[in-house]
């Protein structure tokens, strides 16, 4: 699982580059899995991605059993072929982790790329940590 230091993110968006780089061969922080935002105000940055919920609503949500968890330790699993594209598990999250991809019109979440998350590869101020699940 993905934990986050927001104290250390300084807002610089390579974890979503190095994410959409991995999942989709491109620089497009839009496609990303990960997300950070930063507040105009204060300039304060926070990143975020799935939890993988224990009780995941999205997985609820879904009227085409599209999404799954494998195995209890392991993130959220979405098979492309089976979703629809309706969208209904992005307002189910309560966290606002489930996106939508526009250009494949499928949901997506956070995988941890197959265990080597990316994320945690390119954030050089280490805001973004990868922890085995206890």
């Amino acid at each position: 699982m993905l934990k986050f230091h927001n104290q250390l993110c300084t807002g610089c968006h390579h974890c979503e580059v190095a994410c959409s780089s991995f999942h989709y061969q491109e620089f497009a922080p839009t496609r990303s899995r990960i997300h950070v935002t930063v507040r105009p105000q204060t300039g304060e940055a926070k990143v975020m991605s799935c939890f993988s919920c224990p009780k995941a609503p999205c997985i609820a949500s879904c009227p085409v059993a599209a999404i799954t968890r494998p195995e209890r330790d392991q993130p959220l699993a979405i098979d492309t072929q089976l979703c629809n594209g309706c969208g209904a598990c992005v307002p189910a999250c309560p966290y606002g982790a489930m996106q939508f991809d526009s250009p494949t019109a499928k949901a997506i979440a956070c995988d941890l790329c197959s265990g080597d998350p990316q994320c945690v590869r390119y954030c050089y101020p280490k805001a973004v940590e990868y922890q085995e699940r206890v």
